[in-house]
């Protein structure tokens, strides 16, 4: 059975973050992509340039000509800007009835540390969508501004877990790339248990969209009827192999490699 997703994020002009690398990962992973643009950003691999926001009203009209028109198996919830985006995109999920599972990837800052999303808006996503969520996907400094936790070691990002987990998410994962491990560890918590997941770590720099395309291929292979626990080891896997490839696009850092076979 053909399997849908509706994402709903940035348009990035390098190609290598938001809707654009969330439609490469679908493909790859054999699932279809239904891309719904919340601004387009002027990036290259060295960093922002500009973001330009399309009016929420544009982006409402986006997202119901897809959900009227396509069974949904899932949605993915990107880089939402602001506050006022955040608040009309979740009352439009509940009044449209949406009930597959809503994966939220939270960009709260680039990979530069830059902060995207402000204050208010760290609030409308605690308060409004957090609640309406399968499952949420933070990294470090994301799950800080979330929890109030200073994640520092693994014991500080099970703190913020149950914390997060507490806002309403059924299941938190909290990337752990950022912390001062020996492997690359990612820690998963459903409510009852945390599961650790390790990997190699990686020397390289071709790390633009790696958060992105984490969270894209946890919610095709749910999608596709993998349990949670099986779709993040194979992510890792898949990641492992992406950022490992030869040729460099532009001055700084490179996107992943989303040809490479699933």
């Amino acid at each position: 059975m053909n399997r849908t997703i509706l994402t709903i994020s940035h348009f990035d002009s390098s190609g290598a973050t938001g809707i654009v690398a969330d439609i490469k990962t679908f493909q790859t992973f054999r699932v279809y992509g239904a891309p719904v643009a919340t601004s387009v950003i002027a990036q290259n691999t060295q960093g922002i340039q500009g973001v330009f926001p399309i009016p929420m009203e544009f982006v409402g009209q986006q997202i119901e000509a897809i959900v009227s028109d396509m069974p949904l198996h899932g949605v993915k919830l990107g880089f939402l800007s602001s506050s006022t985006n955040i608040e009309i995109i979740s009352s439009l999920l509940v009044a449209l009835k949406i009930k597959c599972p809503i994966m939220i990837d939270p960009v709260i800052y680039n990979h530069e540390g830059q902060k995207l999303l402000q204050g208010d808006g760290v609030e409308a996503l605690k308060n409004k969508l957090i609640p309406l969520a399968y499952a949420i996907t933070p990294n470090t400094a994301e799950a800080k501004d979330l929890s109030g936790i200073d994640i520092t070691d693994m014991n500080k990002a099970k703190e913020a877990a149950k914390i997060i987990f507490q806002m309403g998410a059924k299941n938190v994962v909290i990337t752990g790339g950022d912390l001062k491990e020996v492997r690359a560890l990612d820690l998963w918590y459903d409510g009852s248990h945390f599961h650790i997941f390790e990997a190699p770590r990686i020397s390289t720099k071709n790390t633009l969209g790696l958060g992105c395309t984490f969270s894209s291929i946890i919610l095709a292979l749910i999608a596709r009827g993998l349990s949670m626990g099986e779709s993040i080891e194979k992510a890792k896997q898949y990641l492992a192999k992406a950022m490992q490839h030869p040729f460099q696009i532009g001055k700084g850092l490179g996107p992943l490699n989303h040809t490479i076979p699933m």
